[in-house]
């Protein structure tokens, strides 16, 4: 089948996170680094990314309007839009993440678009991909970037047969447990919802990203004494974040949290792991007032055992909309995250990665540096991605201004890793 015949309606979450980025000027939009590790030239890189356009179908992909939304995979690597930067010095990361997110992307033409960071001998050192979060995760820019680097090692003989155009994620889970009821308890939800420290509406609004690095071999004591307590990263990930959010003036006691899950592996076989799409729903966390957070090890001990509850009892990841979608509605409630609001609609969101060397283990060319959400959508006072190297544990902290002021997400930044340095100490 040629690419320009493939085609089907977007799932309910890719259409959220389209309508999304379409109504909040980029929110949701992913945005990824990547360090160039060895020379390769502009006209190099270009003819690797042309090569695996070729095989993903959402690479090729531009969203269709109409009653329905749907994806038409006839986009040529030609047609993505491409900027080649001279370096003057180093990447500053945190300012062209917001420069790229302003910048946008139009998804009724592509999926993603491209900058390449030239040094002075004429190489590239960085490449930036923002891509429309419906079509590419953060972990399918890391299978983009495993392939390209294979096609770099061997480009003569490189082949890969095409991908199919696989199915909206929820389409492969049968069971209602999967999808959130519509109708939610508005005094209960009122409790989680914190207030924005200035309103502003979506063009009004700005995204920005804080970078921070801890040390691995750090990192590794905190996991080791974690085993102890039967907690595994992301639920300490979790409480060190709430802990560290009695900083923010506006934290409440009432917190809740939204985990990111990569959820193929519930598919069985009918995705696979090295596929491309958005293939994530999220499970969520509630920690009230009459909860201890002031030991972090019985907190993390708290958010463990619900963790475990949730997947034992099939309930550890949730999609937003059923199946059966009305465009209407996903429509309307987008447009909601338009206005100037006095409440953020969600709580911190935390997505732990995992090991980079564990999903990228063979790569030479290049290191994934992050990619995650611009966040002008305004849903969450903070996100926090969490990953690690070879060499580093890194914490990435969102968010979108002036809803969150940013002296306030750097004392958060400093009080997050504070809290590990002193359970390192602790050890």
């Amino acid at each position: 089948m040629s690419s320009e015949n493939l085609s089907r309606v977007l799932g309910a979450q890719e259409a959220i996170f389209t309508e999304l980025a379409r109504r909040t000027c980029g929110g949701t939009l992913v945005i990824s680094f990547i360090k160039v590790l060895t020379p390769l030239s502009v006209e190099q890189l270009k003819s690797g990314f042309a090569s695996i356009h070729k095989i993903y179908p959402l690479l090729q992909a531009r969203v269709e309007s109409g009653e329905q939304l749907r994806w038409r995979c006839d986009v040529s690597f030609d047609s993505i839009p491409f900027e080649a930067v001279k370096l003057d010095g180093p990447l500053d990361f945190e300012e062209e993440f917001t420069r790229r997110g302003e910048a946008g992307l139009d998804v009724e033409k592509c999926t993603y678009t491209l900058s390449f960071y030239i040094n002075s001998q004429d190489k590239v050192d960085w490449i930036s991909l923002v891509s429309s979060h419906a079509a590419l995760d953060g972990r399918s820019v890391m299978t983009l970037f495993c392939v390209l680097d294979i096609y770099f090692r061997e480009p003569e003989t490189f082949r890969l047969g095409r991908q199919p155009l696989y199915e909206a994620v929820e389409s492969y889970f049968r069971s209602s447990k999967y999808f959130a009821r519509q109708e939610s308890c508005n005094a209960k939800d009122d409790l989680f919802k914190w207030p924005v420290e200035e309103s502003a509406f979506a063009a009004e609004r700005e995204g920005h990203a804080i970078y921070r690095q801890f040390p691995m071999e750090d990192l590794s004591s905190i996991v080791k004494q974690g085993k102890s307590y039967k907690v595994r990263p992301s639920a300490l990930f979790c409480a060190v974040a709430i802990k560290a959010s009695k900083i923010l003036p506006n934290h409440r006691d009432w917190i809740k949290i939204l985990l990111p899950l990569d959820v193929r592996d519930l598919c069985g076989s009918e995705i696979g792991l090295s596929a491309v799409g958005a293939f994530s729903a999220v499970t969520t966390l509630e920690v009230i007032p009459n909860i201890d957070t002031s030991n972090i090890w019985q907190l993390a001990r708290y958010l463990q055992v619900e963790l475990d509850r949730q997947a034992a009892e099939g309930e550890s990841c949730k999609f937003a909309f059923p199946k059966n979608y009305i465009l209407g509605d996903i429509i309307g409630w987008a447009q909601e995250y338009e206005n100037n609001k006095p409440v953020f609609s969600e709580g911190l969101c935390i997505s732990n990665v995992g090991s980079m060397k564990a999903l990228g283990t063979h790569m030479k060319s290049f290191e994934i540096v992050t990619a995650i959400p611009f966040q002008t959508h305004g849903a969450h006072p903070i996100s926090l991605l969490t990953y690690s190297t070879v060499r580093n544990s890194v914490f990435i902290f969102s968010y979108c201004s002036p809803l969150t002021k940013k002296d306030n997400v750097l004392n958060f930044a400093e009080k997050f890793i504070n809290t590990l340095r002193d359970l390192v100490n602790n050890t």
